[in-house]
């Protein structure tokens, strides 16, 4: 059995890890989008696989964020014709993720189809990929349950648990069986902050002998050491209360929006909250809203508890959605202290780039990241202290605090990540793979486990293959 690390291989997106069984059977786990290579969109920007899409036989999807779905479409049109095993609320998220990702890609090819038409450097292709592709890669999709074994065929079982991370995240525990030997893999795709406002914790896996795991907060510690409802109100009494600003709050559509929504909710029915508009402007981030409130079961016991007291988790008093482009312009007409929580979460695309060029030169506002930022994106630009920055190719000066939170991390700190480990079978365990992390992270986790005399510890370049024996 061999494991070739085709993405997310010493940075943090676009997860994608190919796994071939000694029958020649091809499983590839996750196919996600590059944010740090990937930047063109058009056809003529051809995503290159390091194999050829038509040999994959299987296709398993951890869960729904675009950095681990957003080239599966790609990898239909380029020849896949198998099916894709995820759980049933991924499939439908990852539905709403691609369809918005694919108007995104659109709406670019049109402004440069106008410049191009202008005089200026362009090209008038179509995206990556369009609906058919998308409508066919939704269609091969067959849901799975957590922590029941399905046997793909006389090699090969596999079993979703809990990973944590958002609404149908799963960690993949996969058997293999080749030449008389039975081999167990697990891969955790990303896991979840222990503690979540709105998700179980990640399931541990049992009598696994190698181990793939995510990194993101290698050598980190989540810095909050208020509550997520206390980290809110902070904020909001600093920005406006004591004085008429803005608290504008990039956050991604799936998992961190619902996480912040269901905190202010908490304070709400408190009555902690100022009389004051939340504004929740982004379309993607109502449809995902939605989908957690259908598949409410998959959420933890406090949610549970709270939803059948109060009726909802996603609505109070204060709170709009914004869905209609005219409405979402009018929330720069509010000239009231207001809250406004918009996608994504890292600043690329999106509503939220207009709220933040609207209001980056307004002292009385504050910017609060809510979450990762990947090296290269403007919520990774801000954080990083710069006096202006380049907004759909403008400069902007930054007069408005930036601030970040980890309080709202829907993945474990260096602490929880080692815990994870331990529980699923630590030194025991023949092979532990990092992945999913910038490089110093998974240096910083892997330096860690090895002085604790944890062996076989490997931080995979990307590309790089290796022999499971």
């Amino acid at each position: 059995m061999k494991i070739t690390f085709c993405g997310a291989a010493r940075q943090v997106t676009g997860s994608m890890h190919l796994l071939e069984l000694e029958s020649g059977y091809r499983v590839l786990i996750d196919c996600g989008l590059d944010y740090e290579q990937q930047r063109e969109f058009h056809r003529g920007a051809k995503v290159n696989f390091p194999f050829m899409p038509s040999s994959i036989d299987l296709m398993i999807l951890t869960h729904a964020h675009i950095d681990h779905s957003g080239n599966i479409p790609t990898l239909v049109r380029q020849g896949f014709e198998g099916k894709i095993l995820c759980t049933p609320p991924t499939a439908e998220l990852t539905g709403s993720l691609l369809l918005d990702s694919l108007k995104i890609m659109e709406m670019e090819m049109r402004k440069k189809e106008a410049n191009r038409k202008k005089g200026k450097k362009g090209n008038n292709q179509g995206s990556i990929y369009g609906y058919r592709d998308l409508t066919e890669a939704l269609e091969r999709m067959i849901t799975l349950p957590f922590d029941k074994d399905f046997e793909v065929n006389e090699f090969l079982s596999i079993r979703f648990q809990e990973a944590g991370h958002i609404l149908g995240a799963a960690s993949v525990k996969m058997t293999i069986q080749e030449k008389g030997k039975q081999r167990v893999v697990g891969f955790t795709g990303d896991l979840g902050n222990y503690s979540s406002k709105l998700m179980k914790d990640p399931t541990p896996f049992e009598g696994i002998d190698y181990l793939i795991t995510e990194s993101t907060y290698g050598g980190r510690v989540h810095a909050a050491k208020r509550t997520p409802e206390e980290e809110l109100m902070h904020y909001i009494d600093e920005t406006c209360v004591k004085q008429p600003g803005r608290l504008v709050i990039p956050a991604f559509s799936v998992g961190r929006t619902q996480a912040i929504i269901f905190a202010l909710n908490e304070l709400y029915q408190q009555g902690r909250l100022p009389a004051i508009k939340f504004f929740v402007d982004s379309p993607l981030a109502i449809r995902t809203t939605d989908t957690y409130a259908k598949y409410s079961e998959y959420m933890n016991e406090e949610s549970q508890q709270f939803m059948h007291r109060y009726g909802s988790l996603f609505d109070f008093e204060y709170l709009e959605y914004i869905s209609d482009k005219r409405d979402s312009e009018k929330v720069q007409d509010h000239y009231e202290p207001c809250v406004i929580i918009s996608a994504a979460g890292m600043v690329e695309g999106g509503r939220i780039q207009e709220h933040v060029r609207n209001n980056i030169r307004n002292t009385y506002c504050t910017i609060l990241i809510a979450g990762f930022c990947a090296e290269g994106t403007l919520g990774h630009r801000l954080l990083s202290g710069q006096g202006h920055v380049h907004i759909n190719g403008k400069e902007f000066p930054v007069f408005s605090k930036v601030e970040k939170t980890d309080a709202f991390s829907a993945h474990p700190d260096h602490a929880g990540l080692k815990q994870f480990i331990e529980a699923s079978g630590g030194k025991n365990l023949k092979g532990i793979f990092l992945v999913h992390g910038e490089e110093a992270s998974m240096l910083s986790l892997a330096s860690d486990l090895e002085l604790n005399d944890y062996k076989n510890v490997f931080v995979p370049e990307k590309l790089e293959q290796f022999e499971v024996m």
